[in-house]
């Protein structure tokens, strides 16, 4: 896409960094100021920008509502008994040690790159607190 005038930044520099820019990932800011005044200057680049700018935020919508679900009842009862079985088997293990705490947590990130694939990663952690001696 080019609107075949001259700009500081041409168009085909420009078009790449879209995405960047929607996301306030261009940090070096020279180039933030090439690409805003582009962007200023040249209509059909600022469209573009515009159109991704509404399609990521409708995907990112999208995505937020369909992760955005409870979890079964007996997705949470599983979990909590086996926290109540694996707190069962450290008692057994470290014999009259009490534990003060253990906290289970997941983490998802979405990533939506700009080929449009979706990457999910999904990270589970168990962490427990050793009392103080």
């Amino acid at each position: 896409m080019s609107c075949g005038n001259h700009h500081m930044m041409p168009c085909d520099q420009v078009l790449p960094n879209i995405v960047l820019y929607i996301d306030h990932e261009i940090f070096d800011n020279d180039q933030l100021n090439l690409v805003e005044i582009h962007f200023g200057e040249c209509a059909p680049c600022r469209v573009q920008m515009e159109q991704e700018n509404t399609a990521l935020a409708l995907i990112r919508n999208l995505l937020c509502n369909a992760l955005n679900e409870t979890a079964p009842q007996e997705l949470n009862h599983r979990i909590n008994q086996q926290t109540a079985d694996l707190y069962n088997q450290m008692i057994q293990q470290e014999g009259s040690q009490l534990l003060s705490e253990i906290t289970y947590t997941q983490t998802t990130y979405t990533e939506i790159t700009s080929e449009g694939a979706t990457q999910i990663e999904i990270t589970s952690e168990i962490h427990r607190e050793f009392p103080q001696e």
